[in-house]
């Protein structure tokens, strides 16, 4: 469910092994946060040269290229997106693998009857109607299957802030170069212009302007036109109350900061608004208690699980809620292995997660949650979930061996370091 970065490859990979596959997404579109909310671009496919993500998300990075709407040539792998591009490649690998989507929907409540999810109850103009299911693949980004089924989840505290993308047009992209405008990044992170920077770190001293990060400008596609990661709020998007009022107050900071790029850089002088994302970016909200807890140290000295569904490289990347003070990057030195156990939810019989909402800790998830991660997550579960529909099986009883052979067929990349520790135990 949920036609998220996570739940449009899942959809995919489930039909494509067999499954009578139904996709549940609240718009009229697929993509999730790289169309709904702009982020781009896509990290990351491929670290020091080395894709450490293929199969389906690279495949459908190749078909938006295809269609003039995404880069793949970048050395870092981390690939700029059109936005409305991706909604067009994406519901066209859809359609084509035989997925039934329902747009305009939301998936609203489940029924669960000795343990097993049976069905799923989606909410729309037709009113309450219920799905049965022999697997369900929660992919809603919020754990919202998961806590509906009664299956555990937690929440810290302290949450990664929200961010509302945007994008300009009538920008001398010319003269801001390499002073403030990249088309690249460099160790998989960014760079941020110090002197665009630090003049807004002056204003915001001054109580001119609010919290922000970067900021990060990225060329998009067209002469003049940028992308730009830079406002952020403290919020909690699993409340709907107080994510209305941030919603409110970013769409608010963004005139106010438009405003002051066009007045204090005359690279902006002539700047418009041309974009901004249909609603505020999440990064962080509900994770489930998985049957593996992935953390730091599974990051930064990468373990051969047995159970590896996907890979993920990028830097443990921390954004501080309530500071413009710039994250501490960790840097992986290659690519690390997640298991398919860091997306089973403790108890389930027949749900599976894909996405942000796997089991991890807070440097886990800093590099796990990026978008390529979530994608090959995605057909890892989709895959995983039709297997489980063709033979009978539960979760327990899945096959990792046919699982993973499926995977590497399809151009998943799923290898094992033979040089990688194997855990001892299974953290929970």
């Amino acid at each position: 469910m949920r036609g998220g970065p996570s739940g449009l490859i899942a959809a995919i990979a489930a039909a494509r092994n067999g499954a009578r596959t139904l996709l549940i997404e609240r718009y009229g579109f697929v993509g999730g946060m790289s169309t709904s909310a702009l982020v781009t671009p896509i990290s990351e496919f491929r670290l020091g040269g080395e894709y450490h993500v293929g199969g389906i998300p690279l495949e459908l990075l190749r078909l938006a290229a295809e269609l003039g709407g995404a880069d793949v040539t970048r050395d870092s792998g981390n690939y700029p997106v059109n936005d409305e591009i991706m909604k067009l490649a994406a519901q066209r690998l859809l359609v084509e693998a035989g997925v039934t989507l329902l747009y305009h929907s939301w998936f609203s409540d489940c029924i669960v009857e000795d343990g097993r999810l049976t069905h799923v109850i989606v909410q729309n103009k037709a009113g309450r109607v219920a799905y049965r299911a022999d697997v369900v693949v929660d992919c809603s980004g919020d754990a919202d299957v998961v806590r509906a089924a009664g299956l555990p989840v937690v929440k810290g505290e302290v949450l990664q802030p929200a961010t509302l993308w945007f994008q300009l047009g009538g920008v001398d992209t010319d003269a801001l170069g390499g002073q403030g405008l990249f088309d690249d990044a460099v160790d998989g992170v960014l760079p941020v212009s110090d002197r665009i920077r630090g003049r807004l770190a002056e204003l915001h001293a001054a109580g001119e302007l609010p919290v922000f990060g970067g900021p990060w400008i990225n060329s998009f596609f067209h002469d003049g036109m940028v992308s730009i990661n830079l406002l952020r709020e403290a919020t909690d998007a699993s409340d709907p109350e107080r994510f209305s009022r941030t919603e409110v107050a970013l769409r608010e900071s963004l005139h106010a900061f438009i405003e002051v790029l066009r007045r204090e850089f005359p690279e902006f002088r002539a700047c418009w608004l041309a974009k901004s994302g249909i609603q505020t970016g999440v990064r962080e909200t509900y994770h489930i208690v998985g049957a593996y807890h992935l953390v730091k140290d599974d990051v930064v000295a990468p373990k051969a699980f047995p159970d590896t569904v996907a890979k993920g490289a990028h830097v443990i990347d921390i954004h501080e809620p309530d500071s413009i003070d710039q994250t501490e990057f960790v840097y992986p030195k290659r690519a690390y292995n997640i298991p398919l156990r860091s997306l089973i939810p403790l108890g389930s019989v027949n749900l599976l997660t894909a996405g942000r909402t796997l089991s991890a800790d807070g440097p886990g998830f800093g590099s796990a949650r990026v978008m390529a991660t979530c994608m090959a997550m995605g057909q890892g579960a989709g895959t995983a979930a039709a297997l489980c529909a063709r033979h009978g099986w539960t979760i327990d009883e899945l096959d990792n061996a046919a699982l993973r052979s499926t995977l590497i067929a399809q151009g998943a990349i799923v290898d094992i370091d033979d040089d990688a520790p194997v855990p001892a135990t299974i953290t929970t």
